[in-house]
């Protein structure tokens, strides 16, 4: 009975080898071919444990990116969603540009990124002109301050532009520190940056010797990473019926209390805790001019500037989100604005999204050009003048 029993067990075991075999052999076709631009296949699994952030790029891999817009992503060797480059400060000027996905743009090739661009042109005017891409997304206030202070800082850049989503200021999320860097206030009510996430199972795993080599696993195993992926996603993700959220998306663009939130929290200070929040950001980056003479643009975007009737109340809330960002001595920009003056009134949807979503979702290849223009714009006057050859 035993022995039958046990010939049972092996033959199922041999069967699910051979399955999982079967699998991984097909799957690493797909990937090696112009296949994986048409057919299905697990997802790269770019992040991975960081002291200072809680997650971060990993170091050189590569792979296919699946969601939205199906691209072929590779990091680079400082583990950043940019080209390889020495971290050692070059000739040229060095920017560095933090915010969240917006900026980090797996949706399109590297050298299409708005940092890319930026870059590109600003090399024409100054040859060795660097513009670092450190966009990391989800990346909420605090993880832009704690990136700025650990990966930006160790590239020795002669700028920072920190792009800051406000709309982060209408959610809980900038205070919760389970998985990455958030703010939390003191026994005064002061908030600080905030490393719970360093206590939490999770991130033990991740960083212990079971943690490395689940992510080699992830590097190397295409049967790896369709786990990986499933139960991130969950394991009957496809029964569940779709979020009514993302069908209301984009419904509230323009309408008479849009901006409503941002006149209660930049005008009024009101949720307290989030007006906290916001003092504690613009605090730290302040700080981080201050102590390291680094010059830090600060850009704000989500204010809908395309909406004609909205124009007082937007003036008030961008004025008041300008006076305490420049009185604490960095300096301003209305990136929204900035967006609309270059493109005109009604044609800033064309710049996210792609094919049928077009409209909707992240800068395309359009989008990241045109925010690449103005960032090459606002870095090359925030330089310092170039200096005569022979000088």
């Amino acid at each position: 009975m035993m022995r039958k029993l046990s010939r049972g067990v092996a033959a199922i075991l041999a069967g699910l080898v051979l399955a999982a075999l079967a699998t991984e052999a097909f799957f690493r076709i797909i990937d090696a071919t112009p296949l994986r631009w048409v057919l299905p296949l697990p997802q790269i699994s770019l992040y991975g444990p960081d002291f200072a952030t809680g997650y971060r790029h990993r170091t050189s891999i590569s792979g296919m990116w699946l969601t939205e817009h199906r691209n072929f992503i590779r990091t680079s060797n400082l583990g950043l969603r940019d080209r390889d480059r020495v971290l050692a400060h070059g000739a040229g000027p060095r920017a560095v540009i933090i915010g969240n996905s917006i900026i980090e743009a797996v949706q399109v090739s590297e050298s299409q990124t708005s940092s890319a661009v930026a870059e590109t042109i600003l090399a024409h005017e100054r040859p060795g002109a660097e513009v670092v891409n450190l966009g990391l997304s989800g990346a909420k206030p605090a993880v832009d301050v704690a990136r700025l202070q650990s990966q930006g800082l160790a590239l020795s850049p002669d700028l920072a532009i920190v792009v800051l989503d406000v709309e982060d200021f209408t959610t809980s999320a900038p205070i919760d520190d389970g998985e990455f860097t958030g703010y939390r206030p003191d026994a005064n009510g002061v908030f600080h940056l905030s490393y719970g996430f360093r206590n939490s199972s999770g991130y033990r795993f991740r960083t212990s010797r079971a943690g490395r080599i689940f992510y080699w696993l992830l590097d190397h195993s295409e049967v790896a990473r369709i786990i990986n992926a499933r139960k991130n996603v969950g394991i009957f993700a496809e029964l569940s019926p779709p979020a009514a959220a993302a069908a209301a998306a984009g419904t509230t663009k323009c309408s008479a209390a849009s901006l409503d939130p941002y006149v209660a929290l930049f005008i009024k200070g009101q949720p307290a805790d989030m007006r906290g929040v916001f003092d504690a950001f613009v605090r730290d980056l302040a700080a981080i001019q201050r102590d390291k003479k680094l010059p830090i643009i600060v850009a704000t975007r989500a204010v809908e500037a395309g909406c004609p009737f909205l124009a007082d109340k937007r003036s008030a809330v961008i004025g008041a989100i300008r006076a305490q960002i420049e009185g604490a001595g960095l300096q301003y920009l209305d990136l929204d604005g900035r967006i609309v003056a270059a493109v005109g009134v009604g044609h800033e949807p064309e710049l996210y999204g792609f094919g049928a979503n077009l409209g909707a979702g992240h800068l395309n290849v359009a989008g990241n050009r045109v925010y690449g223009e103005i960032f090459a714009d606002v870095i090359a006057h925030a330089l310092p003048p170039q200096r005569p050859s022979g000088h």
